[in-house]
């Protein structure tokens, strides 16, 4: 072979050489690249889901509906425990009328024994 064509083939060669070990690098840093990007794209979709759930907290807060549910919530409450005072309350009313008549009752008879026993 000629000088010339030694020449290009050495040149063609090392061009070669170059291309390839930069096409390396280059896959590595892509490949790199792709990791870093899935990590950001996963925090996103965290992110995404943590302010999703705000937004329903503070939709079911500010809404119309949100605070009629809470105004009603709290009625319900308000009245379930007044109901359940005024129950007690008959319940200790009705202990405290039996005890009366208990006592009443005792009482009568022990009078009346006291008068069969004088007779």
């Amino acid at each position: 072979m000629e000088l010339a064509t030694w020449i290009l083939v050495v040149i063609l060669s090392l061009t070669l050489l170059i291309f390839l070990i930069a096409g390396i690098v280059l896959a590595i840093k892509l490949i790199r690249l792709t990791e870093e990007a899935q990590k950001i794209v996963a925090t996103g979709q965290d992110i995404a889901t943590k302010a999703d759930d705000i937004v329903d907290n503070v939709k079911g807060m500010t809404s119309v509906g949100g605070i009629v549910k809470t105004f009603a919530n709290r009625v319900v409450e308000n009245q379930e425990r007044r109901y359940a005072e005024e129950d007690a309350a008959r319940e200790a009313a009705a202990a405290a009328a039996a005890s009366a008549a208990a006592t009443s009752a005792k009482k009568s008879s022990a009078k009346s024994g006291a008068k069969i026993a004088k007779k």
